[in-house]
């Protein structure tokens, strides 16, 4: 654990396993309280980990069946494992519902090999009968005495429940008792004896991984054939290895041939599974790079030969400084060329899109790489049969760049565009496609734009957006058309998922390398990097996007195949990644997909008469709560929310963006500062904007004062924090403390000491001149609590406010009584992001404190700390981990607690996570600062505790409270 990308950062995974391991440990103790409690937290730390997921579930399946059945269903339905389904199964038997779960149970039986565990629950759940697969290829059969039972093999009765000593290499074995198929047939062969794995060259010999994620406990056998044919087997057995990636309860066993191991083998050598299809990674030639670098050598000494006589020799590896190596301006006829394994309807979905789409002067030509699935076979070939597609087909599967090269040379001289067998193409793209390649004579490849396709990909970055259908495709494609016609930008490679090839270029620079890259992955980074070695270029066409439904080419392996070759295509050509980083950097297509969301943005404009711009930041929090809520009211009265956010270019230039108050679904309307102020400007006036919301303008650079001024429009400020006046914002200063509002000179050497958190550098009183000339000219300053309109008035006496609460204090929970603990304890919570101006270092003392004098006293903390580690080191205090919006009441009242506390440290301008705590049922304490003690003293719901009291005498006040509410 985790078993796989979480996406969280390292030291949230390390919490997380800590979490984890005590969770577990709960469990072999027993104690299930405990281990929830533990386990939740690790699940809240990472939310993605499956391994987290089924712990859970397992926990939850006897007190909640419901949570149970949901956790088991996410984690079959995205893994495949076992235990899932066998969860999912034996829920839904407890529920009385034995019909629904004979499914997952089918699926446990049919994909996976049989364990002893399954016996009990399917015999209750299938009474009928079932079935299923042992890893030694004998059949597990449970049927009614007397029922006959009749199995076959793709198809051939097999005698008895004993597979023929080939069964490895078929597809499903039927069994059919008295003519109804047992629960569990058809039996999954190549799904049980699949062989998830890797191999790399490493250090002149291989190294790698395999495991069968559906017989994990059986040891894979693995075949090396070189290229002579010869043979050798091995059965790694070594489960020591970690490898990210691997999905959930993964037993991946790892393998390492040396050098001298291989000896007697010539390469390419296939490493493949019991079912003879190759590891990911395979082939593999670990003598390759040896004979390149033998290769170099004697180049070199062709060049400079002992006798001082050159040899003769072909140097074409520098760029070509005005025409492109073997351009000969032939404009050519075009080949797509598909290649496919398997993929279903996705699959055949793209031939569809293909069809409906070319000419009749564009060929279709399909490579179908070894597919196993009969129903993709039978399409391919029907559409063979009626010649709409010309069809070459490979005996086993041979991986992308054997499947490419055979296209590129059936292709017979033609262009050729190479397409994903997972993608979805809009109507004339072959044409636009060619049109590009055809307009400058050194282009030499181009790409169009797509949803997912690495440094071409739109609107926001590869995996970040939805997958279009056809009629998406279309719409968007349509856009990008008008916004940015036949435009092409440079880019460093193609990207391989739609790549358009002009002959010239490929008589040049030759065929994708199928001695590195293995199924794929780099070889058309490695191709189109050649190509631009010989002078020629390789462009994105952003007037055209073409659907992809990524990650379906390689299936689970691609994160492993596609890591393995990043490292191998930097070795072929070093300096690789420092091109890509600084294109990113560059980021030159960033105007081209501004223009299309533009597009989109003046399409969505048509509707709304005018419009609100909001200011806000882009932290979360309870400005970002309250920024929403002030978007859904505009939009409820007509007007069209806009909200406004700081932001950075990829090369770190400070900038605004344009987001949509109610989608936010558009990130290219970004505007660098101060460059791209007046166009800012431009672009706002145009959305017939009629007032302007300040919620918060710390975050921006002093532009943001320029941009409202060139609006001219009303502004209503909404004030959340202190930066107004204070450019530490909360008034939180040395030994994070609460500042106490000194003079101006003491302010300005708090700055000068303690440094500030504005996006500019300003002192103390330029600050408060510039903000009491805004305030002035504010239409309204609306303030939640009176105590921010006092405090604001200290420093801007002319200001007037207009108190509005965030919520209404009178909306709150009865008190409740929390029921008894095991340990005795009270328990106290403490509620949201807790860092240091929330009080972190309080509740550390206080903890701390309860710990040295053992007092009846534990803290909970509902979401998290700048710190949980040392936080919970205390062994006082429980940290949940992050809760998603409108958990956080459920989760206070689940943690059994006697009285809410609010440790912070600054005068908060309102504090929603008072308003959740009193939801819960419970009283609150606060220390006498800001509005949570205005608000604790209106609603009578709690205690207001001196600020500046020290831990032991917090924690005192803490038990007293308790006790005088007789808790």
């Amino acid at each position: 654990m985790p078993a796989r990308d979480t996406g969280a950062e390292p030291a949230v995974v390390t919490l997380a396993r800590t979490a984890m391991a005590r969770g577990m440990a709960a469990i072999a103790g027993k104690d299930t309280v405990a281990a929830l409690r533990w386990l939740e937290r690790a699940r809240r730390l990472v939310p993605k980990d499956p391994n987290i997921a089924l712990a859970l579930a397992s926990l939850y399946l006897n007190d909640d069946p419901d949570r149970a059945e949901s956790l088991f269903a996410t984690v079959a339905r995205d893994h495949d494992v076992q235990q899932a389904w066998l969860g999912l199964a034996a829920v839904r038997f407890r529920a009385g519902n034995p019909a629904a779960a004979a499914e997952p149970l089918a699926s446990a039986l049919s994909r996976h090999a049989f364990i002893q565990d399954v016996t009990m629950l399917a015999d209750r759940i299938a009474p009928a009968g079932w079935c299923a697969l042992r890893p030694e290829g004998a059949l597990e059969i449970h049927a009614p005495p007397g029922v006959p039972i009749k199995v076959t093999l793709d198809g051939k009765t097999a005698p008895g429940t004993r597979l023929p000593e080939d069964w490895v290499r078929g597809r499903t074995v039927e069994v059919v008792g008295d003519g109804a198929p047992l629960l569990g047939s058809p039996i999954q062969v190549g799904a049980i004896r699949h062989v998830d794995g890797c191999v790399e060259v490493w250090e002149g010999g291989l190294r790698g991984w395999a495991w069968h994620p559906n017989d994990p406990a059986t040891d894979p056998v693995l075949t090396l054939t070189d290229g002579n044919g010869r043979q050798r087997t091995i059965t790694p057995s070594d489960e020591s290895i970690a490898v990210a990636d691997t999905g959930p309860l993964a037993r991946p066993r790892s393998f390492s041939l040396t050098a001298a191991d291989l000896r007697d083998l010539v390469g390419p050598i296939r490493v493949s599974g019991p079912n003879g299809r190759d590891l990911t990674g395979s082939p593999v030639d670990p003598h390759a790079e040896g004979a390149f670098y033998s290769q170099v050598a004697l180049g070199f000494g062709r060049e400079h030969p002992a006798n001082g006589v050159a040899g003769p020799a072909l140097r074409v590896s520098a760029p070509v400084p005005f025409q492109p190596v073997g351009a000969d301006n032939t404009r050519r006829a075009t080949t797509v060329v598909i290649p496919i394994h398997n993929g279903g309807p996705i699959v055949l979905a793209c031939l569809a899109s293909v069809l409906a789409s070319v000419s009749k002067d564009v060929r279709v030509l399909v490579i179908d790489d070894g597919s196993t699935d009969p129903a993709i076979v039978a399409a391919i070939d029907d559409l063979h049969t009626q010649r709409k597609i010309g069809l070459h087909r490979h005996a086993r599967a041979e991986g992308f760049p054997v499947s490419a090269n055979a296209g590129i040379r059936l292709a017979k001289g033609r262009d050729v565009v190479l397409l994903n067998s997972d993608t979805l193409v809009p109507p004339g793209w072959v044409e636009r496609l060619r049109a590009a390649a055809y307009a400058e004579p050194d282009i030499g490849s181009v790409t169009p734009l797509s949803n997912d396709a690495s440094i071409v990909s739109y609107p926001g970055p590869a995996g970040t957006n939805e997958r279009p259908n056809q009629a998406a495709t279309n719409r968007l494609d349509r856009l990008a058309a008008r916004a940015n016609g036949s435009a092409t930008v440079d880019i460093p490679v193609g990207v391989g998922f739609c790549l358009y090839l002009r002959r010239d270029c490929l008589n040049a620079v030759g065929a994708f390398r199928t001695d590195v890259f293995a199924q794929g992955y780099g070889e058309e980074n490695d191709l189109c990097l050649r190509a631009r070695r010989l002078g020629w270029r390789n462009v994105a066409l952003t007037g055209l996007f073409v659907g992809h439904h990524a990650g379906t080419t390689f299936g689970p392996s691609a994160v492993h195949l596609r890591r393995r070759n990043s490292r191998l295509l930097e070795e072929l050509h070093p300096g690789y990644d420092a091109l890509v980083a600084r294109y990113v950097a560059a980021d030159p297509l960033a105007q081209a997909r501004r223009r299309i969301d533009s597009l989109i943005w003046k399409e969505r404009g048509r509707k709304w008469p005018q419009a609100a711009i909001l200011i806000a930041h882009d932290d979360g929090g309870g400005v970002e709560r309250q920024v929403r809520h002030r978007a859904a009211a505009h939009a409820a009265d007509g007007r069209r929310p806009i909200v406004l956010r700081p932001a950075e270019t990829n090369a770190n230039q400070p900038a605004i963006a344009v987001r949509d108050g109610l989608n936010d679904d558009l990130p290219n309307l970004i505007f660098a500062m101060p460059t791209q102020l007046p166009e800012l400007a431009g672009f706002l006036r145009a959305s017939r904007a009629d007032r302007i919301e300040a919620h918060h303008l710390a975050d921006y650079g002093p532009e943001i004062y320029d941009l409202i001024a060139k609006l001219a429009l009303p502004c209503d400020v909404h004030v959340h924090d202190y930066a107004w006046f204070c450019p530490r914002i909360s008034l939180v200063a040395a030994y994070n403390r609460y500042c106490g509002e000194p003079d101006l000179a003491d302010c300005e050497a708090c700055i000068a000491d303690n440094g500030h958190f504005l996006k500019e550098d300003i002192s103390v009183e330029a600050l408060r001149r510039r903000s009491d000339r805004f305030l002035a000219d504010a239409r309204q300053i609306v303030v939640p609590a009176a105590d921010v309109g006092r405090r604001l008035r200290r420093y801007f006496p002319e200001v007037t406010t207009t108190t509005v609460p965030h919520e209404d204090d009178g909306d709150t929970a009865p008190p409740r009584k929390p029921a008894a603990r095991p340990n005795g304890r009270p328990r106290v919570c403490v509620v949201g992001a807790i860092g240091i101006h929330k009080g972190y270092e309080i509740l550390l003392a206080c903890a701390r404190d309860a710990q040295r004098r053992d007092l009846d006293l534990e803290f909970a903390v509902v979401g998290h700390t700048i710190d949980d580690a040392r936080i919970m080191a205390t062994e006082r205090v429980f940290v949940t981990g992050e809760f998603g919006a409108g958990e956080a009441v459920a989760l206070i009242a689940a943690q059994n607690a006697a009285l809410g506390f609010v440790p912070s440290i600054w005068p908060e301008t309102w504090c929603l996570t008072l308003g959740e705590i009193w939801r819960a049922g419970l009283s609150a304490a606060a220390f006498d600062i800001g509005a949570p003690a205005e608000r604790i003293r209106q609603t009578g719901r709690g205690i207001v505790l001196p600020l500046g009291l020290s831990p032991n005498a917090i924690n005192n006040a803490l038990l007293a409270a308790v006790r005088a509410a007789g808790l």
